[in-house]
């Protein structure tokens, strides 16, 4: 009776035994039902919890009328549909022990896939009464020596930046405690085994980037812009600070004559627009002439694309019209490198 497999299937059939206890009683679990359910959840820890080879393979084992293939992915998804029970509870007003605020997670055993099913809940305001539990584990596991030890903090970043990508937080300093606290997470996820394509990538970075510049929230230790003088150096070159300062000097350019914003003639929009053009060509000059062809290439492109988009720039631009992609084209093909003639 003590035997891993035994404790995954008695939970198994407890989770059918409480779906049909709440589907009886029109969709709500009652206490009976609730009760299976958390029997459930004690037989899966149960499971976790013992020795590893107790939780070797199992096949062709005899059912009813059938044979079953048990492995872990089996555990694991019993284990999901019982987190996502709970959660459901809840979120209806009953909450277990294991989500409670006061409860310290351990960083170990369904810890990590248990966040990250309750951070997938987690969409509207009304949801964000699970955010505590997902930040407890996100502090129990910031420490931990391997990244998929510490997916609790991609979970809680994610679970940050739908919040607001929903607009489902209106107070201006609370989405950049939000935001800040998402960039934290992300990079102590992320450390230094770089980007995890399927639980925080490059495209997940991208979009955190995007919300930090639409809501002109600074997440770096340093001062929000640096001089001009820092932009092309080894310490600050394709960095957020940097790209904001030059997404920032953008607005002596990106001016309402440039933007076609005013009855200016067509020959003054096009001399504005030509001020522009060659700021980039002398910025992509700066920067390759500081040893960094390459790097201020891909800052310059971050920049302008990020800029043509509205996440960034000075306040002055953002009710400007937006570059226009015909422009946009040529200024990133300014901020190439010019290409070299080979000799004869």
């Amino acid at each position: 009776p003590g035997h891993a497999w035994i404790h995954a299937l008695g939970g198994e059939l407890d989770v059918m035994i409480f779906k049909t206890l709440r589907t009886n009683n029109g969709g709500v679990a009652n206490q009976e039902a609730v009760s299976f359910l958390a029997r459930a959840f004690l037989r899966s820890n149960v499971f976790q919890e013992g020795p590893d080879e107790g939780r070797n393979s199992r096949y062709q084992v005899l059912g009813y009328q059938t044979q079953t293939h048990l492995d872990y992915s089996f555990a694991s998804r019993s284990r999901s549909e019982i987190i996502k029970a709970l959660a459901d509870l809840a979120l209806a007003g009953t909450v277990h022990p294991y989500l409670k605020p006061e409860t310290t997670p351990v960083c170990k055993g369904w810890l990590g896939s248990d966040t990250q099913t309750i951070a997938s809940k987690i969409s509207i305001a009304s949801d964000m009464v699970l955010l505590p539990f997902v930040e407890a584990a996100a502090d129990a596991c910031r420490n931990a020596p391997l990244q998929i030890d510490r997916l609790p903090l991609s979970s809680l970043a994610l679970a940050y930046m739908k919040l607001i990508e929903k607009e489902q937080v209106k107070d201006p300093a609370e989405i950049t405690r939000l935001l800040i606290a998402a960039r934290r997470n992300a990079d102590d996820f992320i450390s230094d085994d770089g980007y995890y394509s399927l639980l925080f990538g490059a495209s997940e970075d991208q979009r955190l980037k995007a919300l930090t510049r639409k809501y002109g929230v600074h997440t770096g230790d340093g001062p929000a812009t640096i001089d001009r003088s820092l932009w092309f150096t080894k310490e600050y070159i394709g960095s957020e600070v940097a790209i904001r300062s030059v997404a920032f000097s953008f607005g002596d350019y990106w001016t309402p004559l440039a933007s076609g914003d005013t009855d200016a003639p067509v020959e003054d929009v096009a001399k504005a627009r030509n001020k522009l053009s060659g700021y980039i060509i002398e910025l992509r000059k700066q920067g390759a002439e500081a040893g960094f062809p390459e790097e201020t290439t891909k800052m310059l492109t971050e920049t302008l694309t990020a800029f043509h988009k509205g996440e960034i720039g000075p306040p002055e631009t953002m009710g400007l019209k937006p570059i226009p992609p015909w422009l946009l084209n040529i200024l990133l093909n300014l901020a190439k490198p010019p290409e070299t003639t080979p000799a004869e």
